[in-house]
């Protein structure tokens, strides 16, 4: 009986894993729905679509990127936390929107309870960039300069709570300074105001900043990367300019329900991965400044858990709210 039992137990577990086997080789059979929680024609956008477009010819099925703004991309993720978890509704997010919210927002789901990581697609490096008329030309020429004129030097943001805005409170924690927030609805408009000078500086995405620095209406002091960036090769790492604690990235990464079947999310993370790793994906997402991470699901699931520990502190000690 006990071996007629055991068995039975085998076979039933042979039925489930070559089930979920069929399952995955049948996937998809219909189009998939991309949720992106913000505007189209953003940054965001630009690496999603790409993406997509690789997918739905991978598939043979369409693959449609739907725009969803709204609360920081909450309302976005809200909507596939709570849709089927069968492949078919996914999340595209920016990491901020899934380290830095949790500690910002009252929100109706928990990212690491309710959304699986299928794969990071991308970190972008931010860069501290200054008005070319604002006096330092280096890291520790700014730190003086923000320590002779405490609460006067003005960094412009995305908006409160934006990643933006926690970069500007991060620093002005490690170099034990004040600094005027000026929130903007939007990163263009941010970074638009300091190329004009009515703004001081702004820490933000190398990418979006790379024309103006070339034109000279900006300098850039310091990369926020354990590395120097290839678009900036002369410009110092902050660990070399003398502030190793200050680490701001941000990318983007694919997410789905919680319950997705495992077989799905491994079919999704390969397609994807095999997109970013081709030629193809490197010359669309290159050409953007995008910086490709392509790693396991483990992987990006560790960068949340880290980032989100990370954020939160620097929310509860700058004891920021959202306005």
């Amino acid at each position: 009986m006990k071996n007629l039992l055991k068995f039975d137990a085998v076979c039933l577990l042979a039925l489930m894993v070559l089930s979920q086997i069929v399952f995955a080789q049948a996937y998809p059979s219909k189009p998939i729905r991309v949720v992106n929680g913000y505007a189209a024609g953003g940054p965001n956008d630009n690496i999603a679509r790409p993406i997509t477009q690789y997918l739905s010819e991978a598939f043979g099925h369409q693959v449609i990127l739907d725009n969803r703004p709204g609360a920081n991309g909450n309302i976005g993720a809200d909507e596939v936390v709570k849709a089927a978890p069968d492949g078919y509704t996914l999340l595209f997010a920016t990491t901020s929107q899934v380290t830095i919210n949790p500690a910002l927002y009252n929100m109706p789901f928990d990212v690491q309870r309710d959304l699986a990581p299928i794969v990071q697609i991308s970190m972008n490096s931010s860069v501290i960039v200054l008005n070319a008329g604002v006096p330092p030309s280096s890291v520790k020429e700014l730190i003086a300069y923000m320590r002779a004129n405490p609460g006067k030097v003005s960094f412009a943001s995305a908006g409160n709570s934006s990643i933006n805005h926690l970069a500007g409170e991060l620093l002005a924690m490690i170099t034990k300074t004040q600094l005027l927030h000026v929130p903007f609805k939007g990163g263009g408009p941010a970074l638009t105001d300091v190329v004009a000078g009515r703004v001081d500086m702004m820490i933000i995405s190398a990418p979006t900043t790379l024309p103006f620095v070339r034109s000279g209406k900006l300098k850039v002091l310091a990369v926020s990367s354990p590395r120097r960036l290839s678009v900036f090769p002369d410009v110092p790492t902050v660990e070399e300019a003398g502030i190793p604690d200050f680490q701001v990235q941000a990318g983007t990464g694919l997410l789905a329900p919680i319950k997705t079947p495992r077989v799905i999310i491994s079919r999704l993370n390969a397609e994807t991965v095999k997109f970013l790793s081709s030629a193809d994906g490197r010359a669309k997402l290159g050409s953007q400044g995008v910086e490709i991470i392509a790693g396991t699901p483990e992987d990006f699931a560790q960068t949340i858990r880290s980032e989100t520990a990370r954020w939160a502190a620097v929310v509860k000690a700058g004891n920021i709210r959202l306005e």
